[in-house]
């Protein structure tokens, strides 16, 4: 028999997440999300649509969310009209949001009270590897339940990495996104000090990419983005500014110190507030070109 699969969320992520479900799986998708048009178009890819996350999860064996923040997640899954309220004993909730594990827990604890299971498998990378189903994806969870919903990860991700109990997950999403954001700002202060003091950026990424100071963003994003001068969004601003909240909230929780994590928090939220929100997060590199007075950009 068909197994079904229901997703809420489809955003930047989760529509296309979505859609190699349909793609590349032998399954049948129904679909919920706030914003009409947003179903529309996968329903035009094959899924159906319903009413609500209650819907969704009375007609699926595996609910997958893909949602913003930790306040969404609980709405979606414990409010009203959520996906718990629909759940049956014995299917699955995966939650591919990226949010504060302790909410994870707490919604895991739910699910589980009602007979049904729960991963928590944030997923890594860009909405290009969305699009064509190479995500990264860290999930947290039973080992079992992991391995059983492999193959509709599979769908979505071309690496899967058990990370442990229900949180892992979240918890390694978070230090993950909290060091990359941590090198975008460090990217950002030591590309505009070059320049500055008067040396050429192609000489200075020459040079960096050649040495210990080395880093994807080096190759892969700013010299496509943000030295090009294309905010355009692959990782917005508001969402490194989120993920990095996340971050010193746990290391405030574990009693971690994380002052160079702090440091890059505040460098994006004076990016949000030069009205880089939904920009491209090495779209930061304008506050310190701003307070420089220079632009580093490739001719």
């Amino acid at each position: 028999m068909t197994q079904k699969i229901g997703f809420v969320g489809l955003g930047a992520m989760g529509r296309p997440m979505s859609k190699n479900i349909i793609g590349k799986g032998n399954y049948e998708l129904i679909v919920y999300d706030v914003v009409d048009r947003a179903v529309e178009e996968l329903v035009a890819h094959g899924a159906k649509a319903a009413a609500s996350a209650a819907e969704v999860a009375e007609n699926s064996d595996v609910i997958i969310t893909m949602l913003p923040n930790s306040p969404d997640v609980e709405a979606a899954v414990l409010g009203p009209g959520g996906v718990l309220e629909g759940m049956r004993p014995g299917s699955t909730l995966i939650d591919m949001s990226t949010i504060d594990p302790a909410t994870t827990r707490k919604v895991a604890a739910a699910v589980q009270a009602k007979g049904c299971s729960m991963l928590d498998a944030p997923v890594g990378r860009s909405t290009a590897n969305a699009e064509d189903g190479t995500l990264l994806i860290m999930a947290g969870g039973e080992e079992d339940v992991f391995e059983a919903c492999k193959p509709i990860l599979s769908c979505m991700g071309s690496d899967l990495v058990h990370c442990g109990p229900i949180g892992s997950g979240e918890i390694v999403k978070i230090v993950n996104n909290m060091l990359t954001g941590i090198i975008v700002t460090a990217n950002a202060e030591a590309l505009t000090l070059g320049v500055k003091a008067g040396v050429k950026l192609e000489t200075l990424l020459q040079v960096l990419r050649s040495t210990a100071a080395n880093n994807g963003h080096l190759h892969a994003t700013y010299p496509v983005k943000a030295l090009k001068g294309d905010f355009s969004p692959g990782f917005a601003v508001r969402l490194a500014y989120k993920d990095m909240n996340l971050a010193l909230s746990l290391g405030g929780q574990l009693s971690v110190p994380l002052s160079v994590a702090a440091s890059s928090t505040q460098l994006f939220n004076m990016a949000r507030g030069l009205g880089h929100d939904n920009h491209d997060y090495t779209s930061v590199i304008s506050v310190v070109e701003e307070c420089a007075g220079v632009k580093v950009r490739i001719d």
